[in-house]
Formats: structure tokens, sequence, C-alpha cells
């Protein structure tokens, strides 16, 4: 099923008009809160931070919409100390405190794209890119998963079961990172934006990336770029920014729908990875001092330096997209990703991610998962 085209009609522009419509038992009231949200060891460190931009540089790829601009001290959800990351593990960001125990040795960032032309663009805003990245501390072992933007799930604290993404469009960085917490059964605490002006710089600052372009996708490709710069066929090709942001962008060449265009995605973000890991130390500080302003982060400079200070080389073993099982459901004319069952998915991802076999979900998680079985039908 088409997503992108059930969704056309109803992207919000604004906080008050447009807003995401909701299949929730129980509606969002009022208007939407305000977001709150020299030697090979050095370039190590350099390649990593490189590497968490060019994850977001991949998620922001399929918005296509605007321009985003630094912020640097970030109203409210700043971690910038230990102490201070300690601060967060309570309700603030829907962080259960036995996960948080259970799942100490990970440090899980979320990294949204969303539909902003500003960085300060806190609410009415939808985030249609999720990516959590999952660094394991003790081992340096690096996961990451795509978050499908129209799962059905919480999305606030009255109990509002919507798309997820419409969480940045009531409550910015802060409610997308609670919903993402309360949901999946994890610990967010940090959390970047980013938009597709600045992946298009980004992908032609390190020169391109490469990709396997099937046959059926040139075409679009194509389409949405201009003349001078189109693609003379498929096959393993060099793109620059323009073609990589149309090549992840592209939304009807497979009848999977969103579910492709999250796989395309990591295939900008895995090229891209393995093309910055190549670069000269004095290539990377430039991109990094060059990247940094036009992302809209709760993390300082001296934040990412620090915590990853200690991984001498990052290797990402596991991706995925989560939900891994869910069913198409159209309510009121409007399409939503039912997870089938949140339960199930959750304990999977838990199993695959933190090694916590036969992880049985929070009762959070638990209550979620029946409310959405008893609302879809699915699962029951």
């Amino acid at each position: 099923m088409n997503t992108e085209e059930n969704n056309k009609t109803q992207r919000p522009q604004s906080a008050q008009q447009n807003k995401p419509q909701s299949a929730s038992q129980s509606n969002l009231q009022g208007a939407p809160q305000s977001g709150q949200p020299g030697g090979p060891k050095k370039k190590s460190r350099l390649i990593i931070i490189i590497a968490i931009i060019v994850a977001l540089a991949a998620l922001a790829v399929i918005i296509a919409i605007g321009v985003t601009r630094g912020n640097e001290e970030p109203e409210t959800v700043k971690v910038d100390t230990e102490e201070e990351a300690t601060v967060y593990g309570d309700e603030t960001l829907g962080i259960d405190p036995v996960v948080d125990e259970q799942l100490a040795d990970y440090r899980n960032i979320a990294l949204f794209g969303i539909d902003a032309k500003t960085a300060d663009s806190e609410t009415g805003h939808r985030s249609d890119g999720m990516i959590v990245i999952s660094i394991n501390e003790k081992t340096d072992d690096v996961k990451m998963f795509s978050v499908y933007r129209d799962t059905y799930l919480q999305t606030d604290d009255g109990g509002t079961l919507d798309k997820v993404n419409h969480a940045y469009a009531y409550g910015g960085m802060n409610r997308s990172i609670k919903a993402l917490n309360r949901n999946l059964d994890l610990n967010i605490r940090e959390g970047i934006s980013l938009t597709w002006e600045a992946v298009r710089d980004f992908v032609d600052a390190i020169g391109g990336v490469e990709v396997e372009v099937l046959d059926s996708e040139v075409s679009y490709v194509n389409g949405a770029i201009a003349e001078g710069a189109k693609l003379s066929g498929a096959g393993l090709q060099t793109l620059n920014g323009n073609q990589a942001v149309a090549y992840s962008r592209i939304r009807k060449d497979s009848a999977e729908g969103d579910h492709r265009r999250n796989e395309r995605m990591q295939i900008v973000l895995k090229a891209a990875f393995d093309k910055v890991k190549t670069m000269k130390e004095s290539q990377l500080v430039s991109i990094l001092d060059d990247m940094l302003p036009k992302t809209d982060t709760n993390m300082s400079r001296n934040r990412m330096v620090d915590t990853l200070k200690d991984i001498m080389s990052m290797e990402i073993s596991y991706n995925t997209c989560w939900p891994y099982d869910t069913s198409d459901w159209m309510h009121d004319s409007i399409y939503y990703g039912v997870p089938v069952t949140l339960q199930t998915n959750v304990s999977q991802l838990h199993s695959e991610f933190f090694g916590q076999t036969d992880y049985v979900p929070t009762q959070t998680v638990l209550d979620i998962s029946s409310r959405i079985q008893s609302m879809t039908g699915y699962g029951q």
C-alpha cells in the first residue's frame, strides 16, 4: 500500500493548522506543546562522529523539504555531562528505571528527519525519518534500526494512539524521544535532527556516494533532478548530493512503499560511511565543522567527542527496520502500520539488539500493546 498517497493531503504546515489526525481512542487536547528538546586514535574519533552525521544524512534524505540551522544551546533535554545525563533517567523522557538499568551499557541516540524549514520549527512538523543508533559501550559494537513513520503507537502522556511521526508535530524532539522510549522500552536521552539540503551538501562534501542503482529506479531519480545531472543508466555509480537525495526519496518504485524507502536510506548510509572511513583527518575535521551548524541537537560538540572518545573503530554490525511484523490498517480513510503485536516486536528488538533472550516488555508496553490490539483487531 502506498502510504505516501494517504499522507499527502494531511501533512501539517504549522502547529496551528492541518494538524495530524489521530485514530486514538483519546484525542489530543489543546495546542501542541513546545518541543524540548593528531594520531590514529584521534582520527578514529572523528570518523565515528562523522558516521553519526552520515546516519543523520541518510535519514533526512527522504524528507525533501527545508533548511536547518544550528542550535548549540537548546532550551531543554540538554545533556553535556554524565551528571546531567542521569537527570533524564526519569519520566521526563519516558525511561523506565528498570529498563535504564538493564541497558546501562548501551548509549541509544535518536536521529530525526523532520519536514521543517528551520531547526527551531519544533512543533507542527512530522518526523518522517527516525533512526536509533545503539552503541554497546563495552564492546564498541554498533547497531541501528529505522522506525517506520506510520507505526501505530502511543504518542503522548494522555494515551493517544497515532502515527509515531506525529509525536514530533505535537511536542518536538522531547515528545518523540519519549514516544520511542515508552513504546520500545529504550533509554534514549540524546537526539539530532536534520533536513535534506544539509544532506545534499554533505554528500557533495565527501565526493559523492557509490550506489547500485536499479533499472527501475533510474527514471525516478532523473525525474527529480535537473538536466545535465541525470543518470545515464542503471548500475554501480557515484551519486552526487542531488542524485543521492533523489534516489533516497523514491516513493513509487516499490510496492513495499515506506519499507523500500527505508532500505534506500540504509544503502546511502552505508555507502557514505564507507566513503568517510577512507578520508584524511583534515577532511573529516572540515566536514564536521561544516555539518554541526546544520543540525538541531541536544548534544554539544564536546558531548559527541566525549561520548565516543574511547572507541577506536566503528563497524555497523547490524541494521534493520522496525517493527519486524506489521500489518496495514485503514481507519477513517487514513493509513496506519500496526505492529503485530507491539509486545512481540519489542521482545524481538531487545533480543537482537541487547542480547536479552526471552525479553518480557514492561507493563507500559504490554498495556499499549493490548490497546492497539483492541483498537485494530490485529493480534487478537
